[in-house]
């Protein structure tokens, strides 16, 4: 891990609120001459600033031109998100006004912050560890209610309370291995048992934590949704439907869909891009003809497609050749229009397979989600524990932490030489270590530090 280098001598500085035009903007504020900097663009703020309350200041350049009245507030170190003196200044939010406070912070000895470095130094100074710095993001980036829900968990540190317990497993496991190696006459076997129970409970823990991690990624990255089709199948009604306002024109001509068009929809707390397309066929329109090449490109690189067909006509040839041109991998068959279908034809199209549905239905939306939810989630239990795995690289130490206790346990299934099961618990508790960030490369750091938007 990083130590503290000449960077953190410095004050950093940037706009903590996103870019253009508000109510308020935030600027933040971090490093030791944070107090001094406050001074010179406030100089009259009472002092001493009474800490983590707002006071309304008059702020000016260097010059002493007024540029704003705000509400600067005070965190002084330790006990701010740095852990090092921290202040808040909130001001309108002109972009005019952000440029001219941000040049006078500048030339107070401020400079701008890089991407994420106030977490980083909130992590550096060990007010937060790497699991719960890395929920900061997720948090940030939170499409739905159910994942900011757990990246917020996260951020308390429930993940990390998880680890630490499957890591006192390991030690102790480690403890008894030494103390057998040490004293093997006087606690030998006693020792190896407990060590090989607290290997058990630390692998149970690591594989139900591991797997995890497809939720995670769902909750963080989403999934991509895509509506294939013949034209005039009622793609767009579907798509409607789903996203619950008319984002999609829809008529009675074919191909009236020329080109892609996106929403982001809440499936049961996954966050799902749906993605409308022109209708698959063989067409001489260049217009149409580059729509149909896009909507096969989606449904190659979907995660889920869902093909929509005319009840009435059922799966033909053309709907076949249809999904095996777009090269889908998951394919979910609506059978649209049962309005304009007979009893017996909705009985066949549901017989093959698809969900019988009439897209103008007002539970139309409803049945939809209900069907993706359940392809989408399927042999993932969305309900249960905050603690899951959001990142693969979470997921790869966990693994690693995981396959190394297994070995140190078959080597002492085996009644081989305790000294090899002690350096395998010694390779887990090393995993646990780089997942906690207490031993992660800087690259590596860098490279999670930097996905953050600047400000945070």
């Amino acid at each position: 891990m990083r130590g503290q280098t000449d960077s953190w001598q410095e004050t950093i500085v940037a706009l903590a609120t996103p870019p253009g035009r508000s109510a308020i903007a935030v600027v933040r504020l971090s490093g030791p001459a944070t107090r001094s900097a406050l001074a010179r663009v406030a100089p009259g703020l009472r002092e001493p600033i009474d800490p983590r309350r707002a006071t309304l200041a008059t702020i000016t350049d260097e010059t002493g031109d007024a540029i704003d009245q705000g509400l600067i507030t005070l965190f002084p170190a330790p006990a701010s998100y740095t852990g090092e003196d921290c202040a808040e200044i909130s001001v309108h939010g002109s972009p005019a006004v952000v440029a001219r406070l941000l040049a006078a912070l500048n030339r107070c000895g401020a400079r701008l912050a890089r991407p994420g470095e106030f977490t980083e130094r909130a992590f550096l100074r060990g007010k937060l560890d790497l699991p719960r710095a890395e929920a900061v993001i997720d948090l940030i980036e939170a499409r739905t209610v159910a994942a900011a829900r757990r990246s917020f968990h996260r951020i308390e540190g429930g993940l990390s309370r998880r680890l630490q317990g499957t890591r006192e497993d390991l030690l102790t496991a480690a403890a008894q291995l030494d103390a057998a190696i040490d004293f093997s006459e006087d606690v030998g076997d006693a020792a190896l048992g407990e060590a090989a129970r607290r290997l058990r409970t630390a692998i149970d823990d690591l594989e139900r934590l591991a797997a995890t991690h497809e939720t995670g990624r769902l909750l963080r990255a989403g999934c991509r949704a895509v509506i294939l089709g013949r034209p005039n199948a009622g793609k767009s009604t579907l798509f409607n439907a789903l996203v619950g306002s008319a984002r999609a024109i829809v008529t009675e001509i074919p191909g009236t869909t020329r080109d892609t068009l996106e929403a982001g929809i809440d499936v049961e707390g996954i966050p799902v891009t749906l993605v409308d397309t022109a209708g698959l066929r063989e067409t001489k329109d260049v217009v149409e003809r580059l729509g149909v090449e896009r909507a096969r490109q989606e449904g190659s690189i979907a995660d889920v497609v869902l093909y929509v067909l005319e009840a009435a006509a059922g799966m033909t040839d053309e709907d076949h050749k249809a999904i095996a041109s777009a090269g889908a991998r998951r394919v979910l068959r609506v059978a649209n229009k049962i309005d304009r279908a007979t009893a017996e034809q909705t009985a066949a199209a549901e017989d093959a397979g698809a969900m019988a549905i009439c897209g103008l239905a007002p539970d139309a939306g409803e049945k939809l989600r209900g069907l993706l939810a359940r392809e989408i989630s399927a042999g993932l239990d969305m309900e249960a524990s905050d603690e899951v795995l959001a990142t693969l690289r979470q997921r790869d130490l966990v693994e690693r932490s995981r396959a190394a206790a297994a070995e140190g346990l078959a080597t002492l299934s085996r009644g081989d030489s305790p000294e090899y099961a002690a350096a395998q618990v010694h390779d887990a508790l090393d995993a646990m270590a780089d997942l906690f960030g207490e031993t992660t490369a800087e690259d590596v750091l860098e490279r999670i530090f930097s996905a953050f938007c600047v400000g945070k």
